[in-house]
């Protein structure tokens, strides 16, 4: 069950069933909400983990959450391909 206080909170849980008959929940996003944040973008690279990257921009590993926020479009930052862009919002 997703907590009340994640940020996919207002997505859907679904049961799909694939080719082979096996079925299992998904995450089906939510339309997503429009933020007016000042952000600068960044370059994902080889090696990259989303709490290093917030350690670079905010010294502080545990505001990954702030990163992740304004990028809605990535469900999990364990599987980004090199050279995506993502933004990072300004620290103020």
């Amino acid at each position: 069950m997703i907590s009340s206080g994640s940020r996919y909170a207002d997505h859907s849980v679904e049961i799909v069933t694939d080719s082979a008959g096996a079925t299992r929940r998904v995450l089906i996003p939510a339309a997503p909400k429009t933020l007016r944040v000042r952000a600068v973008t960044y370059r994902w690279q080889e090696g990259d983990r989303v709490d290093t990257v917030a350690t670079d921009f905010y010294r502080d590993p545990t505001q990954w959450w702030r990163i992740a926020e304004v990028n809605p479009e990535i469900l999990d930052w364990t599987e980004i391909a090199p050279g995506t862009v993502i933004r990072i919002p300004h620290a103020d």
